[in-house]
């Protein structure tokens, strides 16, 4: 049982350390102290939701219908577009800055965003129902449990770690040009994703 625990934990841990767009969403949350560990619990708790999902059975879904998949990739490039248009446009004009008088107002626009990268990122789909749905299907019913309490451990100690890294590197990347710099190397990375998107589905056909 104990191996199935760190089976999960290793994998969904090499799954979602890579830099991408939740990620880089979660570290700015942290830099602007702007609710970062809603962020990081909700991203958590979105990764233990696909995740179950995907260890019993979820995969066949995107099986039998690949074009949700490419459906979702679509939304997720055209939502990565916008937000990196409006973090190169904030960037250029000098608005980065962070003012805090604004955090409660703030609140609903950074949890729907927070969403968006969740749900509208084909890569969470892939990684947590196909992949790790994928290997449980070799798993039996009796390390299945202990196997999905280890990627949800795994995401819960990344998005925190992260989320308090972007907290304690705050008085360094909150300032004006520094976030001015971070605002612009999270928009090219934006559309620099969305493109690798549209290209997976209108030239390969593949995510």
């Amino acid at each position: 049982m104990l191996a199935s625990y760190f089976t999960g934990l290793t994998l969904m841990a090499t799954l979602i350390m890579p830099i991408g767009m939740q990620n880089a969403f979660v570290l700015n949350q942290g830099v602007r102290k702007q609710y970062h560990l809603s962020v990081a619990a909700f991203c958590s708790l979105s990764d233990a939701f696909f995740m179950s999902i995907g260890v019993w059975g979820g995969a066949q879904l995107f099986s039998a219908y690949p074009i949700l998949l490419y459906g979702i990739s679509i939304l997720g490039a055209g939502f990565m577009l916008t937000y990196g248009w409006q973090c190169l446009l904030r960037a250029k004009k000098g608005s980065s800055g962070i003012d805090n008088s604004k955090k409660m107002k703030n609140l609903k626009m950074i949890m729907l965003t927070c969403a968006a990268f969740t749900f509208l990122n084909p890569h969470v789909y892939i990684d947590t129902i196909v992949i790790l749905g994928g290997f449980a299907a070799n798993l039996s019913h009796e390390e299945k449990p202990m196997f999905v309490v280890g990627g949800i451990s795994a995401s819960f100690l990344w998005f925190f770690s992260l989320a308090l890294l972007g907290q304690k590197l705050a008085p360094i990347l909150a300032k004006p040009l520094a976030q001015r710099i971070l605002d612009t190397v999270i928009g090219v990375m934006m559309w620099i994703l969305a493109l690798y998107l549209l290209k997976s589905v209108f030239l390969e056909g593949v995510i």
